[in-house]
């Protein structure tokens, strides 16, 4: 039998509220007037966390907010019910701005770059991921998950995640990693259980188009040679390439008519972090070394 399943913490250092706007066309140079369609807490930890939640497991929020937008993120998860120890710090946690036009098709996303993390609050939060108290990522036991997500925020260097895998594979504690770019790039020696990059985030890393699924398989192979144990590349409406072992599987998604695709890959990560956690062979690999870099 199993271990009851721990709880999966998230954290999302850059934390966003999410604003969509639909037109049905976008006068460029004028006046547009609409009312918001949403607004929701987001970034990509923090999605993931309500997605975990609402699907009935026992998730914690972790991170940074900032000034009144950081005040809505933490009472709009208040709301959902969703646990969470977010740090306040000073200036505005970001607004993402996403904006359909209907008469085209096409979305378009406008994101800033975050509140600054200063040296100061940067220590403070590695002292809390090394404090073995309530609410750390340190206080997880062997064979947790930790679902790192999403861009840093200024003054946060590139290896930030690198250094947090290496420190909690070292506890038996194993990290799903959803960010993009650098982070991403410098992350992958440190051995992360899984990545889900995009096609575009995929490409990004690896400095090539991937135009066909073949290249796209070949993408996932070599995104395990540099570190990750299984690699899940996400394609939009184009089925899913992911790397598990030796095994390559590919999954379809069904044809719906998408509103807004904001938080799709977000809510694939909560499942495969979800699944992965009630895997008998996630719990044998947790207590085994890990292997050497390959």
């Amino acid at each position: 039998m199993l271990p009851i399943a721990p709880t999966i913490r998230t954290v999302t250092l850059n934390p966003a509220v999410d604003e969509a706007i639909v037109v049905e066309r976008l006068a460029l140079g004028s006046i547009n007037r609409r009312k918001l369609d949403a607004v929701d807490p987001g970034g990509k930890g923090i999605n993931a966390g309500r997605v975990i939640h609402r699907l009935g497991r026992s998730t914690l929020v972790l991170g940074f907010v900032a000034g009144v937008t950081g005040a809505y993120v933490r009472a709009a998860l208040d709301r959902e019910g969703v646990p969470h120890a977010l740090e306040s710090i000073a200036g505005l946690t970001r607004i993402n701005v996403m904006l359909l036009e209907r008469a085209s098709g096409r979305r378009t996303r406008m994101y800033l770059p975050g509140a600054t993390v200063t040296a100061i609050e940067l220590q403070r939060l590695r002292a809390s991921l090394d404090d073995a108290s309530a609410g750390s990522l340190d206080d997880a036991p062997a064979g947790s998950l930790v679902v790192l997500g999403g861009s840093l925020p200024p003054g946060v260097p590139a290896t930030f995640y690198a250094e947090t895998i290496r420190r909690l594979n070292g506890r038996g504690v194993r990290c799903i990693l959803d960010t993009s770019g650098a982070a991403l790039e410098q992350a992958l020696a440190a051995r992360p259980l899984l990545i889900k990059p995009s096609l575009d985030e995929a490409e990004q890393v690896l400095g090539r188009s991937l135009l066909e699924r073949g290249a796209v398989i070949e993408a996932a192979r070599e995104l395990q040679r540099r570190g990750a144990e299984y690699v899940v590349i996400s394609r939009g409406e184009e089925s899913t390439i992911a790397f598990v072992g030796e095994s390559i599987w590919e999954a379809q998604p069904p044809k719906i008519a998408a509103n807004t695709t904001v938080g799709s890959g977000d809510s694939m990560v909560a499942g495969l972090a979800i699944a992965i956690s009630r895997s008998p062979r996630h719990y044998d690999s947790a207590a085994r070394p890990e292997p050497q870099p390959r």
